[in-house]
């Protein structure tokens, strides 16, 4: 599972289950996790695909030619 999430919030889910840690940064850990959370289900609430949206499909097919291109963002 930690391949799919990333480092930084692998850490995170680290620093919260460690109980060697200090509480003050476990909750700020905590804190962080729920904030990137609450980030990634406001940006799928407002970019659900609505396949009758003409706008959706033009920055589909956007995404997809700058893909192709190599104009990924990584």
């Amino acid at each position: 599972m930690a391949d799919k999430l990333g480092k930084f919030v692998n850490r995170l889910m680290t620093t919260v289950l460690d109980k060697e840690q200090e509480e003050f940064v476990r909750e700020l850990a905590w804190s962080e996790l729920n904030h990137i959370r609450q980030s990634i289900e406001s940006f799928l609430h407002n970019n659900k695909i609505n396949e009758d949206d003409e706008d959706v499909e033009k920055t589909r097919k956007i995404l997809l030619q700058e893909k192709k291109d190599g104009k990924s963002n990584k």
